[in-house]
């Protein structure tokens, strides 16, 4: 069966953006090139909500022909724009970027439904990259199989927090750490079943 694999930047105290949604509180990664590819290429499917869909599809079509982009970022940029995007919304719009696909959902119920015959379809695992609401929703409702969370040495106080609205406890096994002379940290967690 494939996983859900959210993968989200995230500071020390939980926050995946600003309370302006910014971003600008981010690090640079030395290596986040590869951290990246090592994810998109074991993946053949991103899990994209309606806002973060129209962020995305502003930079990722152009960012693997600029030639100012690094030689990474256009590697990711070539697969980000081939892979599968399904798109989470309530209201139905024109998607234009390439392999992009709406997913029309009713409520939770119905995203859950969505996402475990996702599950069970063929292919492999399934990135999650967001935006706020639609992690925050996948964690609420037990749909996230994995946790990418790269921890950036910030602390924001306040803004957008990755675990919200919580209702049952969910205990974690730590699978994998990264990290570099930054001090951002790659945690990789599963749920853990026992």
């Amino acid at each position: 069966m494939r996983k859900v694999i959210l993968y989200m930047m995230m500071s020390v105290d939980g926050y995946i953006a600003g309370p302006n949604n910014e971003l600008d509180w981010m690090v640079p990664i030395e290596d986040e090139a590869a951290i990246e590819m090592g994810l998109i290429n074991t993946v053949d499917t991103a899990l994209i909500g309606h806002g973060s869909y129209k962020d995305m599809a502003g930079y990722w079509p152009a960012a693997a022909e600029n030639p100012s982009t690094s030689k990474g970022e256009a590697e990711f940029a070539r697969k980000m724009n081939a892979i599968t995007k399904l798109v989470f919304s309530q209201t139905e719009e024109k998607l234009e970027w390439q392999n992009a696909q709406q997913v029309l959902v009713r409520d939770n119920d119905d995203l859950a439904d969505q996402v475990a015959k996702l599950k069970r379809r063929p292919g492999k695992d399934m990135v999650l990259y967001g935006g706020v609401r639609l992690a925050q929703t996948f964690a609420q409702l037990g749909l996230i199989d994995e946790y990418r969370l790269v921890v950036h040495p910030v602390i924001l106080g306040s803004g957008k927090p990755l675990f919200k609205d919580i209702q049952d406890k969910t205990n974690l096994k730590l699978v994998n750490t990264q990290h570099d002379n930054s001090g951002t940290v790659l945690l990789n967690y599963q749920p853990d079943k026992k």
